[in-house]
């Protein structure tokens, strides 16, 4: 997987960055961080890729909130005590 920043992207032309597309998929960086990638795909994948994507992004927020949950030990609350806190919110909610 090549590698290429913002301002290398706005400097070359199209032509040229979407050749180096075409060998192999191109991360994109800014201030020397990945901010994204461009994927090779078929012109008949369009919307597969798209849900495969989708999915992909679903799965890394389901992993930051579990990881966040165990960072904050809300991991280890029992049933009994997600259903008290959930009625405490409600009761907050509707005096509002």
């Amino acid at each position: 997987m090549s590698t290429i920043s913002v301002s290398d992207l706005n400097k070359k032309s199209a032509k040229q960055w979407l050749k180096s597309a075409s060998k192999d998929d191109v991360v994109i960086t800014s201030k020397g961080q990945p901010v994204a990638v461009l994927l090779r795909i078929a012109a008949a994948s369009v919307e597969s890729t798209r849900a495969l994507v989708r999915s992909f992004r679903a799965l890394q927020a389901q992993s930051a909130l579990q990881q966040a949950a165990a960072a904050s030990g809300a991991s280890e609350l029992s049933m009994s005590d997600i259903d008290a806190e959930i009625a405490v919110s409600r009761r907050a909610r509707r005096r509002k």
